[in-house]
């Protein structure tokens, strides 16, 4: 594998399996595209015809090809796990969009499908892992710079009035900042609380913007902030203190500029621009660990985690009171 590209199969031709594709075919050195599949079949061929692929209307059909050796699962969430466990059956690497799966019981599932290979197949695209600024924010924390980490706190700033359930935002948006919590603090998530305020008065269950406080299993506190209209631009923002200092990313764009008796600065207008880089990388990182090994960025156990502190998130919702994530107990592999 290490002189031949890796074929990469690409499932969902949505925006983000678009980009994917892109990436792999255009910006990947190691991998080429080699299948591309979405159930709107004028969609996949003409991702297919960009990228110089096949294009199926079928995601079982692309994983079984014998001239797939990867798959990217970009396709819609609730079809996430299924998709990746008939990867893991075809012992075919897989990296798969966030979340893995939309229930802990099919997260459990895929976990225990990869656990009886005996290796890791299974990467998941929480690709802030990947990007500059929460590397360096994570260099910082692990290096000890701050001291032991008391607190964290996370903005998660959309720019557009975002149609959801504030079941959908935790599922599919505030997952990124669970996983964030879990990866920087490098302890799990103890406990959590949900309050938020509905985009519709009379949905009631709708999500405008909602707050998560997180209790942290080694005594650290935190707080997750998810706009779903901010009407300005997207921002992802990570502050940590610690005991001897606090650290903090940086979201803007351009310089401050102090003019005419204001002060202005641009941010991105949505996360494409935040995270083109990050998207970048994580291929790369991902096609180079495969070709050499397995894969190596965030596993099925994040996705599972994750997936359990969105499950508490829910139950703390219906309950207004604050709920305790419930898990399986961390396998040696991971």
């Amino acid at each position: 594998m290490k002189n031949d590209l890796l074929q990469v199969g690409v499932v969902g031709t949505g925006m983000i399996g678009a980009l994917h594709a892109r990436n792999i075919s255009r910006a990947t050195p190691g991998a080429a595209v080699a299948a591309v599949m979405d159930i709107d079949e004028a969609r996949a061929q003409a991702v297919a015809a960009d990228c110089g692929a096949r294009a199926y209307t079928d995601a079982l059909a692309l994983i079984a090809d014998p001239a797939v050796d990867a798959v990217l699962i970009a396709s819609p969430d609730a079809f996430h796990a299924e998709q990746t466990i008939a990867c893991i059956d075809a012992g075919k690497p897989v990296l798969c969009e966030k979340p893995m799966a939309t229930t802990v019981a099919d997260g459990e599932r895929v976990l225990r499908a990869e656990l009886a290979t005996g290796r890791r197949l299974v990467q998941i695209g929480f690709m802030r892992v990947y990007d500059r600024k929460h590397a360096d924010l994570f260099d910082i924390v692990t290096r000890g710079d701050i001291g032991k980490a008391l607190s964290f706190r996370g903005q998660h700033i959309n720019p557009w009035r975002e149609s959801s359930t504030i079941e959908g935002a935790i599922v599919n948006s505030l997952i990124h900042d669970i996983h964030s919590a879990r990866w920087l603090m490098d302890s799990e998530i103890s406990q959590v609380f949900v309050q938020w305020t509905p985009s519709e008065p009379d949905q009631p269950r709708s999500a405008r913007y909602a707050i998560v406080q997180l209790a942290f299993a080694d005594g650290a506190i935190g707080a997750l902030e998810w706009n779903g209209d901010s009407g300005y631009g997207y921002e992802i923002v990570v502050e940590i203190t610690g005991e001897t200092g606090t650290a903090r990313t940086v979201s803007h764009t351009s310089p401050v500029l102090r003019q005419g008796g204001r002060v202005s600065q641009g941010v991105t207008p949505d996360w494409p621009q935040r995270f083109a880089q990050a998207y970048q990388d994580e291929v790369q990182i991902w096609v180079d660990a495969i070709r050499e090994s397995e894969p190596t960025g965030p596993s099925a156990w994040d996705g599972y985690m994750s997936l359990v502190v969105a499950d508490a998130c829910i139950r703390s919702v219906e309950s207004g009171l604050p709920a305790t994530p419930v898990g399986i107990e961390r396998p040696d592999m991971y």
